[in-house]
């Protein structure tokens, strides 16, 4: 059981988690059951070795106890002086030595004589330890079996095979356990149901000290917290509480399950101590600090306190160098104000609806000038103001209130309550009160009026759940007067308050209408009154005390004690009953609550009313205020203004710049690039800029800059623009000015990392003023003036020069007008005119120094020399965003980018933008164990976001009138909050679906997030997507397309963009391939390639006509392509004859290109003689006209243009009229026409072959001479190389984890195989030693038939023949 040396080190303290050094200090101190018990306590021991006594056995010392003797008799005693209750030991063994204990058992007493062994379930000795640790670790062993430690409900957590299942699994089932009195609970273990599927992964706890009120456990944002379940039927999952629950039921509320809800639950802490003070509201505790003054960099106050006071000094102190700590309840919030000294406080506040009379935990933790203040487990943080660290407190602590007004308190009143276990950093402040005061020497305390219990006020509260329920209470009737008070608390906007029926007609009755509380009342013959003498609102969460009187000719209203009264003529008899918070309608009833009701003077408990009394049992809670503050902590985020109901808040997002549920989404582009592609804007436009989206970075004023070359400028103005004199100024840098910009630090940072470039213009006009002092050596640059960069760098170079140069731009130009200065200010000049100035500037460019922060000038003499200096900064200039620019291709429907799981939590929003052709395909997806999200386009014309949360799946989908499967760029914006998922496109279109109210659960996802499929690579999408944002951050598309990611390229590049598609061809982006459309084109094939043409014979002829719907053309463009043997005939044709107006392109009898028109002005002809066209080769002739007809282009083959120029009289035009007819071969007046093939016949969008030889042929396209068949005219078409498809490579191995996973399997394996060697070597050895040694040879005479008898005389029977001698072999093995 021991190693080396007996060696024992050891502390007792009720701790919850292994730490380190520094964390087991502030544990301490954290909370009561984690004081460390060694330090007071006596230690004894059987033996020891000297200079090694039992005094050394203490945690973390440098020296240890260690026995003399190393036998299982050695024992350490520890005498605690009182009865303690330990929960935890932690052993170390002895530093820079291999002396340790692994393993020991514990005994206990109460005198120091008897002791008991400390044992296992089941009666077994428990031996504590660990076979393997080192010597300077702790060992934390935590008894979950002690009887006092275990908190067991009905559904153990044992080694049982039963557990609790709820008949129905919902989010209405809860399991609750009564522990019978209030006790500290640290940590709840859970199981699912024994060899099953069926358990809890993830609950909610809720804890009461009553049964009735219930608290939900929080986290540090103040949202309900989810603590993670089971992922099977049998391991134990243990949650560990941050901040220890005090109470007497635990409610355990599943939220996520599997199968069915079944849980097996075990409960871990200790039993609560609570030294309690009562404070009547003149009471005080103060505590003198005049003797020990507090002088401290850091300190840790903590207390629980309830009340029914919404207003009340906690604690106060102050010192006489102006520092103080104030902590007070204002209006049911708690609020702390600290100075340290420098005449700046620091105020937060924290906690809502503190005045319910329930127990509340605060902490207020301060190191130097880092504070964190939490209530209820809700955590704020700040950083003190001032420059001092240290808080210096020398009068005295009061608690519970003060004796006068001090500085820093917001309240005049004492606190009214109970405060319980009240430590000042490990400092028991009530013990040390009582045991003070028992022992009749209080020394510095000082209590006045307080009590050591916490009495329950005579006060209960009543909830009204539902505004179908009221109370019903009889007052006295027939009588002349009426009064009715109560006091009231609500977030609703309308609510009955009172209604009161007289016994003659009419009615009273007290109402909230929009907040206000109104009257109305109806009197026999009179008509309705409502007064409205309110004009503050009073549903805001507040306790307010209301009274209404009413007597003969005379109505008063009391609200919080100022009163309001009507005259007016009236006379009534009360009637009997008196409906409270509803029962008459209209208006609904009141949801909220009330105490202190009291109708004629009579006031009973809420408690004692019968059920006659109120409606209805369900929708009543008495002796609590049922109410939440759902605006606390503020839901709403970038500073909107939270409203709330009794179901839900609401988010006013009016000048926040921002929209959503709960102002999540900015409503600002992040760019002006993105300005530019929401809209048409001018040449210049200001804009406000958001460039983080919903980030933390709020909006600031910026001016876009648009160019008709497409760049995009984006200017940041500041406070230093125009120029400015510099005069009188002489010692280097003592003029100063700072510059202060249109926007933050961390936004301009924003900007600039998301630029392709930035810059900003600094010029500097001198007259005798010298700028850098230059030419110097680094070691002795010494300038007159300089700049200073963002971060604060004093800069050694000036604008246009390079950072480290100590040079202006003409210094680095070599253009200085004294070329031995490297600045043209530099240099010595005779005297100047009075308007003549010398000039160094030029761009600053370095994006890590901008902006410019600060200028600083010098050596500009004094008012009466001629030292003169004027400066201009310019406004920072940025150009590009990355962000739209961050662009990739999804160029096969398999490919995906994978990015790190995304949390999108509570709340989260993902942006980006998008560019495709396909239909149907999934945009993102991730997913966990239930959870998941699922971006999809449907049909190409609706965008569907589908996610699940616990068990309900839901969708929100966009339908859009433009289709999105149209290649062009929409943007998509996804948001879930806690309050609903919303999806826009386009920044335009939306569409919002509700979220679960209570509670809200967490959206949890486990895998990657997945671009462009399906997690399983179905439904592949194929295309572009850009600007990625996610909760506001850009993620770096591009950098996943550069490591060669299968199917990914970087930039937005289709097939399309090679122009695969020939002859005008229209290319189909499909970006995983490409189809060609070539309807408007003479060709035909997969890329418009293959030739349509027609062989024809003399007699043979198309012809189209225009049937009606002629056409005039001033600039046509006409094709056509041949091939012939024959020196003559007829191409192609245009005639008219309404006009008389011809064309005529022909190859002429000298085998020449002929053109033959008649346009109105004059006949024309052109002949093309650079070539012989009847050589059997084939041509493309191009012809068009330009300069409105009077220009004619012809082209031949890949010939240079020819251009013909025509001049048309003032009385003519240019324009072919009423083109009747189209000819190919030959036209209807000649007997013989053009032998040879004809193809790519068209005019301008007609293509006569194309229409001829499709399926059906128009009919006013035909062939005359007999029939034609369609030719490629020996032209073969053009092919593009083969594409060499992709294929998805393996998924890579980690080859780390492969070589961890085999190496315990090959080390066996090798094990198992040399030994299996060795046998076999061994065997062989065997076996060849026996066949090969023979201890030798023998004669015998024993008979044939004999060997194998079993004695001689059967030997002699079994013979079959005689005696005979035969040689036999005995062989040695």
């Amino acid at each position: 059981m021991m190693t080396y040396s007996v060696f024992y080190n050891i502390l007792l303290f009720c701790y919850t988690l292994s730490c380190t050094k520094a964390e087991l200090a502030r544990y301490y101190y954290d909370y009561e059951c984690n004081e460390p018990l060694i330090e007071g306590a006596k230690l004894t021991a059987t033996s020891s070795l000297r200079d090694r006594g039992p005094e050394n056995a203490k945690l973390l010392g440098l020296n240890a106890w260690t026995a003399s003797e190393n036998d299982f008799d050695q024992q350490l005693i520890i005498d605690l002086g009182t009865v303690k209750n330990i929960t935890r030991v932690a052993t170390q063994g002895r530093q820079h030595s291999q002396e340790f204990v692994q393993e020991y058992h514990i005994s206990y007493g109460t005198n120091g004589l008897d002791y008991v062994m400390y044992k296992a379930p089941g009666g077994e000795v428990k031996y504590m330890g660990m076979k393997s640790i080192n010597k300077n670790e702790y060992i934390d062993i935590n008894k979950h079996n002690s009887s006092h430690h275990r908190l067991t409900s009905s559904a153990n957590i044992g080694e049982g095979k039963s557990a609790w299942t709820a008949v129905e699994s919902s989010y209405y089932q809860h399991l609750t356990i009564n522990l019978h009195t209030r006790r500290e609970l640290r940590g709840l273990a859970t199981r699912g149901r024994f060899a099953t599927d069926e358990y809890v992964s993830e609950y909610m706890v809720q804890y009461s000290d009553d049964g009735e009120t219930w608290t939900a456990v929080t986290d540090g944002d103040g949202y309900t917290q989810m603590f993670e379940g089971n992922h099977d039927g049998n391991t134990i999952v243990k949650n560990e509480f941050d901040v220890p629950i005090i109470a007497q039921y635990i409610r355990i509320n599943p939220m996520r399950w599997r199968d069915k809800i079944s849980m097996r639950v075990e409960l871990y802490g200790c039993d609560y101590v609570a030294d309690t003070l009562y404070f009547n509201g003149s009471s005080l505790v103060r505590m003198d600090l005049l003797r020990s003054p507090v002088s401290s960099s850091r300190e840790a106050i903590r207390f629980r306190f309830k009340t029914s006071a919404a207003s009340g000094v906690l604690l106060y102190s102050r010192g006489t160098q102006g520092d103080y700590l104030a902590l007070q309840l204002r209006d049911n919030r708690l609020v702390l104000n600290i100075d340290l000294g420098s005449g700046k406080a620091t105020s937060l506040s924290a906690g809502s609806l503190l005045d319910d009379n329930t127990w509340h935990d605060a902490l207020v933790s301060r190191a130097r000038r880092d504070l964190v203040f939490s209530v209820d487990r809700v955590v704020m943080r700040a950083r003190i103001k001032g420059e001092f660290s240290r808080l210096n407190l020398n009068r005295a602590i009061y608690i519970g209130g003060v004796p006068n007004f001090q500085e820093g308190l917001v309240v005049t009143q004492n606190f009214t309550g109970c405060i319980e276990n009240m430590y000042l950093n490990a400092t028991n402040v009530i013990q040390e009160l009582k045991q003070g005061y028992e022992a009749a020497e209080p020394f510095k305390y000082q209590k006045v009026n307080t009590l050591y219990s916490c009495p329950e006020p005579p006060v209960v509260p009543i909830t009204f759940l539902k505004e179908g329920s009221y109370a019903k209470l009889r007052g006295y009737g027939g009588g002349g007067v009426m009064n009715v008070s109560l006091e009231f608390r609500t977030y609703e906007h309308h609510g009955l308050l009172i209604y009161h029926q007289f016994k003659s007609e009419g009615y009273v009755k007290v109402f909230l209408e929009e907040g206000k509380v109104k009257v109305e009342l109806f009197m026999e013959g009179s008509p309705k009154v409502k007064l409205d003498n309110f004009e503050d609102t009073y549903n805001d969460g507040r306790w307010h005390a209301l009274m209404l009187t009413m007597a003969q000719d005379r109505l008063t209203l009391s609200l919080n004690y100022r009163a309001v009264t009507t005259s007016k003529k009236m006379k009534f008899f009360t009637g009997s009953y008196y409906y409270i918070a509803g029962g008459k309608a209209p208006p609904r009833g009141f949801v909220g609550c009330m105490r202190k009701l009291a109708v004629d003077g009579n006031y009973r408990l809420p408690t004692d009313w019968t059920r006659e009394e109120y409606c209805c049992p369900d929708e009543l809670v008495f002796d609590a205020c049922h109410m939440i503050d759902r605006c606390n902590p503020n839901p709403c985020e970038h500073g909107g203004v939270c409203t709330q109901s009794a179901d839900e808040f609401t988010c006013d997002c009016t000048d926040t710049g921002y929209a959503g549920a709960v102002c999540h989404t900015s409503i600002h582009p992040v760019s002006c690039a993105a300005y530019a592609w929401s809209g048409s804007p001018g040449r210049s436009s200001r804009v406000l800029l958001d460039v983080d989206g919903s980030g933390p970075l709020p909006p600031f004023p910026a001016t876009c800059h648009f160019y008709a070359d497409g760049r995009i400028i984006t200017s940041v103005q500041h406070s230093a623009v125009s120029s400015t004199q510099v005069d009188g100024f002489q010692e280097p840098g003592s003029f100063r000015q700072d510059v202060t910009y249109d926007a933050t630090r961390p936004q301009l940072e924003a900007l600039l990392n998301r630029s392709r470039s930035c810059s900003q213009r600094l010029e500097y006009m001198c007259r005798h003023s010298r700028l850098l002092n230059s030419p110097s050596e680094e070691a002795t640059f010494q300038p007159f003036a300089w700049w200073v960069s963002r971060s604060g760098q004093r800069m050694d170079y000036w604008a246009g020069a390079q950072p480290g140069s100590r040079m202006c731009e003409c210094g680095v130009l070599g253009t200085c007008l004294d070329p031995t200065k490297w600045c043209n200010c530099d240099a010595e000049h005779s005297p100047m005119p009075h308007d003549e100035f010398q000039t160094d500037g030029g761009d600053i460019t370095e994006k890590e120094f901008l902006p410019v922060k600060q200028l600083r000038f010098g050596d500009t003499g004094s008012h009466l020399d001629e030292k003169i200096g004027r400066y201009s900064l310019g406004p920072l200039l940025c150009e590009g965003d990355d962000l739209f620019s961050n662009a990739v291709t999804f160029r096969i429907s398999d490919a995906v980018i994978t990015l790190p799981t995304f949390d999108l939590g509570h709340s989260g929003d993902i942006y980006f933008e998008f560019r495709t052709t396909k239909e149907n395909a999934v945009l993102l997806h991730s997913k966990g164990t239930q959870d998941y999200i699922k971006l999809s386009i449907i049909g190409g014309d609706q965008l569907q976001f589908q996610f699940q949360v616990g068990d309900t799946p839901l969708g929100v989908s966009v339908e859009t009138s433009n289709r999105l499967a149209d290649d062009q760029w929409h943007s998509v914006s996804i948001e879930r909050n806690r309050k609903e998922a919303r999806v826009v496109v386009d920044g335009a279109l939306k569409n919002e679906i509700r979220t679960a109210k209570e509670p809200v659960r967490a959206l949890q996802l486990a895998t990657p997030l997945v671009l462009g499929a399906s997690l399983d690579r179905k439904d592949g999408f194929v295309g572009c997507m850009r600007a990625l944002l996610l909760n506001g951050r850009p993620v770096d598309l591009r950098g996943h397309a550069r490591r060669g990611l299968y199917g990914v390229s970087e930039g937005c590049v289709g097939k399309c963009s090679s122009s695969p598609c020939l002859n005008n061809g229209t290319c189909l982006e499909r970006y995983d391939s490409y189809s060609c459309d070539c309807r408007w084109t003479a060709f035909k094939g997969p890329i418009c390639a293959d030739e349509i043409g027609v062989n024809l014979r003399p007699n043979s002829m198309v012809k189209y006509d225009f049937l009606g719907s002629w056409r005039s053309t001033i600039n046509e463009k006409i094709r056509v392509g041949f091939t012939t043997t024959n020196p003559k005939g007829f191409l192609l044709g245009f005639y008219s004859n309404i006009s008389g107006e011809y064309l005529t392109l022909m190859v002429s009898n000298s085998g020449h290109l002929r053109v033959v028109f008649d346009f109105g002005f004059e006949r024309q002809e052109i002949i093309f003689e650079g070539k012989h066209f009847g050589l059997g080769q084939y041509h493309d002739v191009r012809l068009s006209r330009k300069d409105s007809g009077a220009t004619m282009v012809l082209q031949v083959d890949n010939y240079e243009s020819q251009e013909y120029h025509f001049n048309i009289r003032e009385s003519a035009d240019a324009q072919f009229n009423n083109i009747q007819y189209m000819y190919v071969g030959r036209n209807d007046s000649m007997a013989e026409g053009f032998v040879g093939c004809v193809s790519r016949v068209e005019f301008d969008d007609i293509y006569p072959l194309k229409l001829l030889f499709q399926q059906d042929p128009p009919p006013n396209v035909r062939s005359i001479g007999g029939p034609l068949h369609e030719d490629f005219c020996g032209v073969e078409p053009v092919t593009h190389p083969p594409v060499i498809p992709e294929t998805r490579p393996p998924p890579p191995a980690d080859l780390a984890a492969d070589l961890d996973f085999h190496r315990t399997d090959e080390a066996i394996l090798a094990t198992v195989l040399a030994f299996v060697f060795l046998l076999l070597i061994a065997v062989a050895v065997v076996l060849v030693r026996a066949l090969s040694r023979h201890k030798g040879e023998y004669l015998t005479q024993e008979e044939r038939g004999a060997a194998g008898a079993a004695g001689p005389d059967d030997a002699a029977l079994a013979a079959a023949t005689g005696a005979r001698v035969t040689k036999r072999r005995e062989f040695f093995i």
